[in-house]
């Protein structure tokens, strides 16, 4: 990743009940309506995913207090009909520019003053990173992200494992004697993030080191961060990333 980001954890390499991501999560009640509540002191947009899906609104919490929280419906009916039908919803939203997500389950609709809205029982955790970095996902080699990167010489495009993820950018594994990649130079490609649509992204090198891999193979391990993301593509990573600490949590708890 870019030398200039904060170190950001990884996932632990031993099984056992905690996994990387806990360090962010919030849990005590009291800080969860903190953050909701200053969601609606500083008037920030929400996200909301139903059962975690690309298909999203945008939304806003309007009320919140030990019970629960009211969220802002959509405007289109069929969108409110896939909520109602949704088990859980899936939001972002931003505290002070800094990255908020929580789970939100057993909502229903109600009328609020001759408008539709959506309340739902206060989250158990809210992941918050509490300071200006980026959480960084290693990622399963079985469930991975790949970038695309055009040939030089006009050939098939170069399919590249992403080995870990961030808001920020994301880091590759080359051949030792790679030249496709140069520091401070800016690429566009496809970014293939599985369960989402791909994407096209530019990204600028910021390290190439040498690594030695397990079977004693040398290789180029490089860190690249996104220049120029488009709309809603912070989200789709946000969701990754969710989505594959929930399966390790899941996997490190027993279940």
């Amino acid at each position: 990743m870019p030398d200039h980001e904060s170190p950001a954890p990884t996932a632990s390499p031993h099984a056992g009940n905690l996994y990387a991501d806990d360090r962010y999560m919030v849990r005590n009640p009291h800080q969860v309506r903190h953050l909701l509540q200053a969601m609606i002191d500083q008037r920030a947009m929400l996200t909301v995913h139903p059962d975690g899906r690309d298909q999203s609104f945008p939304s806003a919490v309007l009320e919140v207090d030990s019970h629960g929280v009211i969220l802002d419906a959509s405007p289109v009916p069929s969108v409110n009909q896939s909520v109602e039908n949704a088990s859980s919803l899936l939001c972002f939203g931003q505290v002070d520019k800094v990255t908020v997500r929580f789970h939100l389950h057993g909502h229903h609709r109600i009328d609020r003053d001759g408008h539709v809205a959506f309340e739902a029982g206060l989250p158990e955790e809210a992941h918050h990173l509490q300071r200006r970095e980026f959480y960084r996902l290693e990622t399963p080699v079985g469930d991975s992200p790949y970038f695309e990167l055009p040939d030089p010489d006009g050939g098939k495009a170069i399919r590249l494992r992403v080995l870990d993820i961030s808001a920020g950018g994301i880091a590759l594994l080359l051949p030792a004697e790679q030249s496709l990649l140069k520091l401070q130079s800016r690429y566009t490609g496809l970014l293939d993030i599985p369960e989402s649509t791909p994407f096209s992204t530019a990204l600028v090198v910021c390290n190439l080191r040498q690594q030695r891999q397990p079977n004693g193979v040398e290789m180029t391990r490089a860190g690249l961060r996104f220049s120029d993301l488009p709309r809603g593509a912070d989200n789709t990573i946000q969701r990754y990333i969710f989505r594959i600490d929930r399966l390790r949590k899941a996997r490190s708890n027993g279940d």
